[in-house]
């Protein structure tokens, strides 16, 4: 069963292996949110490990990437960097 999860500022959505099947980031103005295959922890974020990001502006408020029906498989975790506006994460264990 699909999970969603609101992030209102970096936040690690999975602490281990998951799946996501979307990530809409939604802000009115110029933000960016970083996606990463990574659990954070007390190391740095490693960009070898970011998968995508998504933009957004006041002319387009909403970026999203639909990873499709199966979704992606993030094997170490799921990990958002972004500082302004809202992500919503759809995913499952």
């Amino acid at each position: 069963m699909w999970k969603y999860k609101l992030c209102g500022a970096d936040t690690q959505v999975c602490n281990g292996p998951c799946i996501v099947k979307k990530i809409i980031l939604f802000y009115a103005g110029i933000t960016t949110a970083l996606i990463y295959n990574q659990v954070k922890g007390d190391d740095a974020l490693d960009a070898d490990k970011r998968v995508w990001t998504l933009n957004s502006t006041a002319a387009i408020p909403k970026d999203e990437i639909d990873f499709g029906i199966q979704g992606a498989d993030f094997y170490e975790g799921c990990y958002i960097d972004h500082a302004l506006g809202e992500v919503l994460v759809v995913y499952k264990h």
